[in-house]
């Protein structure tokens, strides 16, 4: 079943999408809507909740089914070498430099070159449900030790969105500081629909992301003429 979801022959989307607050229960909104409409009917009932069977051609997979772990390609460098390999170069010739959350700085090289979703190893808001712990980046930049580099085989806001409203609990460890090892990474369990599914899913969230833009804008703008 996953490998029929991962080579059908659909065209994938490449757009950046952003995870805010909201989107746990923009996607448990969609989710019900693929439901009802392409499988329960007056059955849904029997599903909210703890979903007992999945929508046909739908599957639960682990995370390095559906990505590719590209941690061999990140390199840490501490702030000192940083700051002493940046001084003095305009700002228009270094690169970002990102880490567990983030950019953190910039740096004078790269030693990436794409599109790639980055997922917090440490450091990392993982129990935060309404916090970013996956992100997207593109073009040249470095990745340092503190975040896990993806590269998706499936839609790739679709996983970005799937990887930030996931239960870590049960992945993480550590006392003071959580850590997601790249092992506990590739056994994250994700929920994972047919690529067209996997799109309108997406589409309804950006669509309701745009209206919520709209909405707080108004909101700006009421609060500025009071």
């Amino acid at each position: 079943m996953i490998e029929e979801i991962l080579y059908c022959p659909h065209i994938r989307c490449n757009s950046v999408f952003c995870q805010i607050s909201f989107g746990e229960i923009a996607f448990e909104f969609c989710y019900h809507i693929i439901l009802i409409y392409n499988e329960y009917g007056n059955n849904i009932i029997e599903y909210i909740g703890h979903y007992a069977q999945l929508p046909n051609g739908w599957a639960v997979c682990r995370l390095d089914q559906v990505a590719d772990a590209l941690d061999n390609l990140r390199k840490p460098i501490n702030s000192n070498e940083r700051n002493s390999r940046i001084k003095g170069k305009q700002i228009d010739r270094l690169y970002p430099y990102y880490g567990a959350t983030g950019q953190v700085g910039l740096i004078d090289d790269y030693i990436v070159d794409g599109h790639y979703l980055l997922l917090g190893e440490d450091g990392a808001p993982f129990l935060n449900k309404n916090a970013i712990k996956a992100y997207s980046i593109s073009g040249k930049s470095w990745v340092n030790n503190h975040a896990h580099i993806l590269s998706p085989k499936i839609d790739f806001e679709f996983l970005q969105y799937s990887l930030n409203q996931i239960d870590y609990s049960e992945y993480v460890n550590g006392s003071t500081r959580l850590k997601l090892t790249q092992t506990d990474m590739r056994s994250i369990r994700l929920m994972l629909p047919p690529l067209t599914e996997q799109k309108l899913i997406k589409a309804k969230i950006q669509t309701l992301f745009s209206q919520l833009d709209m909405i707080m804008g108004s909101l700006q703008t009421l609060h500025y003429h009071i």
